[in-house]
């Protein structure tokens, strides 16, 4: 009798335990939606753009730690862009490396949750002579030279 009601607690705590991983996955999933547009309980769409402004092809290559876009090659007023939600823990970052040609232009970080997720939801980047520039679409004020072109 003792080794079935204990047979059945634990069964009844593995039916629990799954049942809660399932919930759990639900709302952190992005299924949820209102108004037809995905919600997430990790903040807003954030969408980085970035722009080549220059007259020559802008060889462009941006990842995570966890998520490689891959490399284009960009001609003048091309964009390269991608969306995504935040991490929970405010830590996404993505970066990109810069060339033009054989010459490495360096590699920057594009996104970093803590210094952008305020500055903008839609995070545009130009890439021109001297470096690249940052635009807000929350803020009014003008274009920051964020990085310098190394070379």
């Amino acid at each position: 009798m003792i080794n079935s009601s204990k047979g059945n607690l634990i069964s009844i705590m593995s039916s629990k335990f799954t049942i809660s991983i399932v919930v759990i996955s639900f709302i952190c999933s992005e299924a949820l939606q209102q108004d037809r547009q995905l919600i997430s309980i990790t903040g807003p769409l954030m969408t980085v753009s970035i722009i080549n402004e220059n007259d020559y092809h802008l060889g462009v290559h941006c990842k995570s730690a966890n998520k490689d876009f891959g490399f284009r090659l960009l001609k003048k007023g091309e964009i390269y862009e991608w969306k995504f939600h935040n991490n929970l823990t405010k830590t996404t970052l993505y970066f990109c490396g810069f060339h033009d040609g054989q010459i490495d232009k360096g590699i920057f970080d594009i996104y970093i949750a803590l210094r952008d997720e305020e500055r903008c939801k839609i995070c545009t980047w130009k890439a021109v002579k001297d470096g690249i520039y940052g635009y807000s679409d929350k803020h009014p004020e003008p274009a920051l030279l964020f990085y310098k072109w190394l070379k």
